[in-house]
């Protein structure tokens, strides 16, 4: 038998088991993992919040509080949503792998494991492209005396204390505990990060393996409805076809479900999530823009350009995964309605319009009620955030 969790799940498996977030065996051990980083975060939140409290505030310091707060609210409510559902995730796993031991058909277990691969290569691809930008913005902000090599000793010391004070500034921090303040930080915000972008790829690729189930019900019907099943039909043709229509049925209906069951798990608190990043994409732009001379600020623009570019990246992979769901699910239609379903027989046809039916209506991953994941959605939610932004900066000027 083969271990899908291995094959296609494997990169997500590795970054998520250190925090004890992957769904195994939980021991003592793997139930402190997750605590841990959790109260590191929360803290994080918390020390922020309290400058409003003990640092002298204005309008410039609380809008640099909420830009770095916003982000850490957005990376604990992902760490906490999945921590929580983690059965739920688990089952929904072990349901993949039902699904896929049941595919005898070689042509269908193709399709299956196309859509595994596509969601691996999708997973690397982010990864590498975070990791690739934490080690930039590392660079910038943490190892400014690297330029010693490069630069004549009085303008790399004055690039290291002008990072010093953005970087203090950003976080609004004191330059006497720079460093422990920062490395306490940097370690929320990248331990935050890297299990940010294992859980939403990871979501990704259970629904690209939706995308799989879709498919084979096309395929299915397709093979079904035939031509020359058709038109050479006898008893022994037409039960070959009822079989092949309810199969497809079942798949498409384990498809579904299976999506249901993901949205219902992390609906709510996915809910808060997307209100959070467009409030979040809005301060740092507003802060940009905010900036009196942004070429002296270069490393406080590079840091808030880190935020918003992985946050709209995550917000489009999401919601390009969730137009794909809704494609898919739309191709059964199509395919059934362009079938020659006029020739099958009466309880065939009863099937086929059964499967007309069901995928008419437009099959769409709801979070609260509210938002589609769709390409629309995203649309709506950049616009938003651009809406509140032009607001926020005609009030100030």
């Amino acid at each position: 038998m083969i271990c899908i969790e291995k094959r296609f799940f494997n990169s997500n498996r590795l970054l998520l088991l250190p925090f004890g977030l992957w769904p195994c065996k939980e021991t003592k051990f793997t139930r402190f993992r997750p605590t841990l980083l959790c109260s590191i975060l929360i803290s994080a939140i918390a020390f922020q919040f309290s400058k409003l409290f003990i640092a002298e505030s204005n309008f410039e310091i609380f809008i640099r509080l909420l830009c770095s707060t916003t982000f850490y609210i957005i990376l604990t409510i992902m760490y906490i949503s999945f921590w929580f559902n983690i059965k739920s995730i688990k089952y929904l796993l072990d349901q993949l792998q039902h699904t896929y031991d049941r595919l005898k058909n070689k042509n269908e277990i193709a399709i299956y494991d196309k859509y595994g691969y596509i969601a691996k290569r999708m997973t690397t691809t982010i990864i590498i492209l975070l990791m690739s930008g934490l080690c930039i913005i590392t660079l910038i902000v943490h190892c400014p005396y690297i330029f010693d090599a490069v630069m004549p000793k009085n303008e790399s010391s004055h690039f290291a204390i002008r990072t010093t004070e953005i970087v203090a500034e950003f976080f609004i921090i004191s330059e006497k505990y720079y460093f422990l303040i920062l490395m306490y930080m940097t370690a929320a915000c990248y331990g935050g990060l890297i299990a940010m972008i294992a859980i939403a790829t990871l979501f990704m690729a259970y629904l690209k393996h939706t995308c799989g189930m879709f498919e084979i019900a096309s395929y299915r019907i397709e093979q079904a409805m035939a031509i020359e099943l058709l038109h050479n039909f006898d008893m022994k043709n037409e039960i070959v076809i009822y079989r092949e229509m309810k199969r497809a049925i079942d798949i498409q209906r384990q498809a579904m479900e299976f999506a249901k069951c993901l949205m219902i798990s992390i609906g709510t608190p996915f809910f808060f999530l997307i209100i959070t990043t467009v409030f979040c994409v809005t301060v740092n732009l507003f802060r940009i823009f905010h900036i009196e001379s942004p070429a002296e600020k270069m490393q406080e623009v590079a840091l808030h350009i880190f935020v918003i570019f992985t946050i709209v990246l995550t917000m489009f992979m999401g919601n390009n995964t969730g137009q794909e769901i809704t494609d898919y699910s739309n191709h059964v239609y199509l395919i059934t309605y362009n079938t020659s379903w006029y020739l099958a027989p009466i309880r065939v046809q009863k099937l086929i319009l059964f499967v007309l039916q069901r995928s008419h209506k437009i099959f769409a991953l709801n979070v609260g009620g509210l938002f589609s994941g769709s390409l629309e959605c995203f649309a709506t939610l950049i616009s938003a955030s651009m809406s509140y932004f032009t607001f926020m900066y005609s009030m100030q000027h």
